[in-house]
């Protein structure tokens, strides 16, 4: 049985919802040949990611599956890279406004996930895409500092970042309920399990 630590963040932006904890809670602990382990991360780029690699070096996962809210979008995004750079339009929870900001100074300008990302959505339906922006904002930082820290620390650790839809309606935005989000992601967890 594989194990994978499954990451969400916590609402932000003022919003009282995140859809990627929705979903997170959701999950089922033992999925086919997947045991899932999850955490929840604050939207904070001073302690998420530390917060994650407590429970990474905690659990010692096989895979570490992130995910995040990405509102505008219609479809659950499977992201391909992740960019050594924080560039947000709006703070993180604690205030904190990064401008055009290296993430590792070290660090190459990108990496990309070493999930079987095309088996993942051939496993999933036609709600599911790849995406080649992960953005630059705290959900970017998380899966650059992710990517570094596996290949960095010589880890036989898969590692990605799936962005998901909003589960219900607001002013007019694509939405996938949470039910539907949740039978997907496992359909591409049970991937994992191979």
């Amino acid at each position: 049985m594989k194990k994978v630590l499954i990451s969400a963040f916590e609402p932000f932006g003022g919003l009282t919802l995140n859809s990627s904890l929705l979903v997170q809670q959701g999950l089922k602990l033992i999925y086919k040949n997947i045991e899932v382990s999850k955490i929840a991360l604050p939207v904070l780029y001073k302690t998420a990611f530390d917060k994650l690699l407590l429970k990474i070096d905690e659990e010692k996962p096989d895979a570490v599956l992130c995910m995040g809210q990405a509102g505008g979008r219609q479809k659950i995004s499977v992201e391909r890279i992740a960019v050594n750079i924080n560039n947000g339009i709006i703070a993180d929870n604690g205030g904190t406004l990064k401008t055009d900001e290296i993430i590792v100074d070290s660090g190459p300008e990108a990496y990309f996930t070493n999930l079987p990302y095309k088996a993942m959505i051939d496993a999933a339906d036609d709600k599911v895409a790849i995406s080649y922006s992960a953005g630059t904002y705290i959900c970017n930082d998380i899966f650059y500092r992710l990517m570094y820290h596996i290949k960095t620390a010589d880890l036989n650790i898969k590692g990605g970042f799936l962005h998901l839809p909003y589960t219900e309606h607001s002013d007019r935005m694509p939405f996938i309920d949470i039910k539907t989000q949740v039978m997907i992601v496992e359909s591409m967890l049970a991937v994992l399990g191979e």
